[in-house]
């Protein structure tokens, strides 16, 4: 009897976990959505692609998809001219700056990288996900 307790209470809570997870992320496509109330990129997204992936090499530090290096670009967060700033003049260490690169590629990348489907919800959104990282980042 103390197991069929149990078991239910598991499922229960199985439940309810799942319930949350799928509320969070939920709430995580809303800063996607949000995308849509910045202007539309003036650059050309497939000529972002190629310099994203083998000019300025985006994809060592940012992934091939943006979303699973850090940090994570997908989705966008920044309108075009505070990107091109940003890349500009990183406040960043660990960002190269890419201060000699023309407008336009900068302005291309971010067609492309504002291009790219969000696949997945930030880790922030999920607890367990966010717990395990800030362990692993603590770890000597």
């Amino acid at each position: 009897m103390v197991k069929a307790t149990s078991t239910a209470s598991g499922v229960a809570g199985g439940i309810a976990s799942a319930a949350r997870a799928s509320m969070l992320i939920a709430l995580s496509v809303a800063p996607a959505q949000a995308q849509g109330a910045l202007a539309a990129p003036t650059g050309d997204a497939v000529r972002g692609k190629a310099l994203y992936d083998t000019t300025l090499r985006c994809y060592a530090c940012h992934g091939f998809d943006g979303q699973t290096g850090s940090p994570r670009l997908v989705p966008a967060a920044r309108p075009e001219e505070a990107f091109v700033a940003y890349v500009r003049t990183p406040p960043a260490p660990g960002m190269p700056s890419f201060a000699a690169a023309p407008e336009r590629d900068l302005k291309d990348v971010y067609a492309y990288v504002r291009s790219i489907p969000v696949a997945a919800p930030p880790v922030e959104s999920i607890p367990i996900l966010k717990a395990i990282r800030d362990r692993r980042m603590q770890a000597p």
